[in-house]
């Protein structure tokens, strides 16, 4: 009895193994270790700084702006001119051409002073007795109506019959002053770089001896000694606006927005 009990006691549990083999076994994936990341630290490469691009220095201010011209100006900003046009009526222009006996009104266009030289003519005079003055500021717009690069006009002012100053601008951005006696004229001239297509702002400054011209607000050329003395002969001009040359074509320039400041009326004045 007890060893039927041992023989099945025995048999269960060879019985138990042999089931036991059959069960697949489970696979326990290995294991990779881990690699270390080595760090390695790198030298900065040191920045050599660059040196700032040159640019062109502003040009600097001119000496007789500052001790001439401005102290001028000033004096006349916010004073009103003793002499002013927008010539939207007619205030006393007259015009005289060579070949022409006489002279002529003036001609008036969209609210401008229409200034016109026809082909095949020599000059043509352009005066206002009411801008006569000894020492004075000028201001005016000016537009060349063609594209005509030789096209000229000529601020002139007479001191007496043979003593002028005039100042020649062109079409072609070239400029002249001249001053003197008019049959033996000194001059500057150059070229005038930014030269706008609009109307073109003209100041025109003279004082005792002195004559200095701003173009489009920039300060241009200045004279210490444009004229011996600021006394002038009174004749029928002596503040003239003239267009010259025998051309092919006519030349027209426009006018517009003029005034003029009596700087004899201005105490304390350079």
């Amino acid at each position: 009895m007890r060893l039927n009990k041992v023989l099945l006691s025995f048999a269960a549990i060879f019985t138990l193994a042999c089931v036991l083999s059959n069960v697949p076994q489970q696979t326990i994936p290995a294991v990779t270790p881990t690699k270390t990341r080595t760090v390695i630290l790198l030298a900065t490469p040191e920045i050599t700084p660059t040196a700032s691009p040159a640019y062109p220095e502003a040009t600097p201010v001119p000496l007789w702006v500052t001790d001439f011209a401005d102290p001028i100006l000033e004096a006349v900003v916010n004073r009103k001119p003793d002499f002013q046009d927008d010539f939207s009526l007619y205030r006393g222009w007259l015009n005289r051409m060579s070949g022409m006996d006489g002279f002529t009104y003036a001609e008036r266009y969209d609210g401008m002073l229409l200034l016109r030289l026809p082909k095949r003519t020599k000059d043509s005079i352009f005066y206002n007795s009411k801008v006569n003055r000894t020492n004075f500021v000028l201001t005016l717009e000016l537009r060349f109506n063609h594209d005509q690069p030789d096209d000229t006009v000529r601020f002139q002012f007479d001191g007496s019959l043979d003593q002028s100053i005039a100042f020649d601008l062109s079409n072609n951005r070239n400029w002249r002053l001249q001053w003197g006696a008019q049959d033996n004229w000194q001059f500057m001239a150059d070229i005038y770089p930014h030269f706008p297509p609009e109307h073109i702002p003209v100041t025109i400054i003279m004082q005792g001896t002195q004559c200095a011209v701003y173009l489009n607000n920039d300060p241009l050329v200045y004279l210490n000694n444009c004229r011996t003395d600021a006394n002038i002969q009174l004749q029928t001009w002596v503040a003239s606006f003239r267009l010259l040359k025998n051309t092919d074509h006519d030349v027209v320039v426009n006018f517009d927005n003029l005034k003029l400041w009596d700087l004899d009326k201005i105490p304390g004045l350079p």
